[in-house]
């Protein structure tokens, strides 16, 4: 069965606006350098920085507290999680050097005082 030409028109008008919806805005006056590279070139370029995905289950307070820093400080999200990060591991790394560094004393043993039986009168 053929299709009448006001259907014809309505499939190609409808083809049409999906490869618009998924082509990129073209560059303009030499704007095309910064395009966003597709998922695949993504990660090969994360890959080569030697980043890795990493998924983490935090707290909803704390995941505001990150962005609002992040806004603050005009870095991206993921700036200021690897900041706070390294921080944390510095400090704790620090916190362990210093435990080590001071050996704890032996408390000495003590014994048991024996109690003497109360005299009944």
């Amino acid at each position: 069965m053929s299709m009448k030409r006001t259907d014809l028109a309505k499939s190609l008008g409808s083809k049409i606006s999906g490869q618009m919806r998924q082509a990129v805005v073209p560059g303009r006056f030499g704007q095309a350098a910064s395009e966003v590279p597709d998922r695949r070139e993504q990660r090969k370029l994360d890959q080569a920085a030697g980043l890795v995905p990493f998924a983490a289950k935090l707290h909803g307070d704390l995941v505001k507290e990150l962005q609002e820093l992040a806004a603050a400080s005009g870095q991206s999200l993921n700036e200021v999680a690897d900041r706070v990060i390294r921080a944390g591991l510095k400090q704790e790394e620090q916190a362990s050097q210093r435990a080590l560094e001071q050996p704890e004393t032996p408390k000495k043993a003590t014994k048991p005082k024996a109690t003497k039986p109360a005299k009944e009168s």
